[in-house]
């Protein structure tokens, strides 16, 4: 008879753990869409936000705000660290409802699960055994449909479950919109900032400066995650903007983003889009080389003259 030891039970535990990784448990929280923009507002705003502050700043009681984040941590929308949030997408703050709701909608299509259940809807399952099968391949074990019911309550209210539906066509909705914008509003402008987030002081008093000056912003933190696309993740704020204004300072240069990620692929995929880039010199830092031969806004030596000469390539012909 073979004497099971507490260390060999250790071990025995262990390996049921790493057996059973693969499968994962998803619960999300009974929570209205509506409040979710003013959450986000908050996360693009406020450096690092805590639950206390994102509630406090967007006006709801912090257990609906802490339910909010776990529902946009769950389908991508949003970064957690110890105790403060960050977003993943582009974000068009002080945007239309139109616009943010692309953000949202954008990350819902993403999704894994969700991309599932629109393949099974394609292949003509219902709504119920598309989404038990999706679980399945998706991982999520046991399946409680009760649990994946929020999920799907925000998925139908923008529309987001629609079976042949692909972030394609939000791509392609966002290039239609300026398009529309061009010919209605042609003095009006849309400018996509790529910032570190150490520069977010910065940022917060250009993005209020450009809002007051009838030009709309789009905040993107510059953060890379594992096999993530640059380019892809971009691709829908570029497509609804004229500039690409990229915040070059002594953090920036530093970081991952602009060693790694600012290469040709990106940059091609901003001039693609018709995008001009407009580099912003923050300080004395030297501008990267792909971007060296930019007309750049210099806000170095004064704030008010870089916000002059950037406001008057805003307005300049497209």
């Amino acid at each position: 008879m073979v004497k099971v030891t507490n260390s060999t039970k250790k071990i025995i535990k262990k390996n049921s753990a790493v057996k059973g990784a693969a499968a994962t448990f998803q619960r999300f929280e009974s929570a209205k869409i509506e409040p979710l923009f003013a959450v986000l507002d908050a996360i693009a705003w406020i450096e690092n936000p805590t639950n206390s502050q994102i509630a406090q700043f967007s006006g709801i009681d912090p257990r609906t705000s802490g339910k909010i984040l776990k529902n946009a941590i769950n389908i991508g929308l949003v970064a957690s660290g110890e105790s403060s949030y960050s977003l993943l997408l582009p974000y068009p703050y002080k945007g239309t409802q139109e616009q943010k709701e692309s953000v949202v909608k954008e990350a819902l299509v993403r999704h894994p699960l969700l991309t599932n259940v629109r393949q099974f809807l394609r292949l003509g399952d219902k709504i119920d055994v598309a989404l038990r099968k999706a679980a399945t391949v998706s991982g999520v074990v046991p399946f409680v449909p009760e649990n994946l019911k929020p999920l799907l309550d925000w998925t139908n209210s923008l529309n987001a479950l629609e079976p042949s539906l692909i972030t394609e066509d939000l791509v392609d909705a966002a290039e239609n919109r300026k398009i529309e914008r061009h010919k209605s509003e042609s003095q009006k402008r849309v400018a996509f900032l790529s910032h570190s987030s150490v520069d977010k002081p910065f940022i917060r008093q250009l993005a209020a400066d450009l809002t007051a000056n009838n030009i709309n912003v789009w905040l993107d933190e510059q953060k890379i995650r594992v096999g993530e696309s640059i380019p892809e993740r971009v691709a829908q704020g570029l497509a609804e903007s004229d500039f690409f204004l990229i915040a070059i300072s002594e953090h920036s240069v530093a970081s991952q983003w602009v060693q790694k990620e600012l290469n040709n692929a990106l940059v091609n995929e901003v001039q693609r889009r018709k995008v001009h880039i407009l580099p912003l010199k923050l300080d004395g830092s030297q501008v990267p080389q792909i971007i060296a031969d930019k007309r750049y806004a210099d806000f170095s030596v004064s704030y008010r003259t870089g916000l002059d000469d950037l406001l008057l390539a805003l307005r300049g012909e497209l």
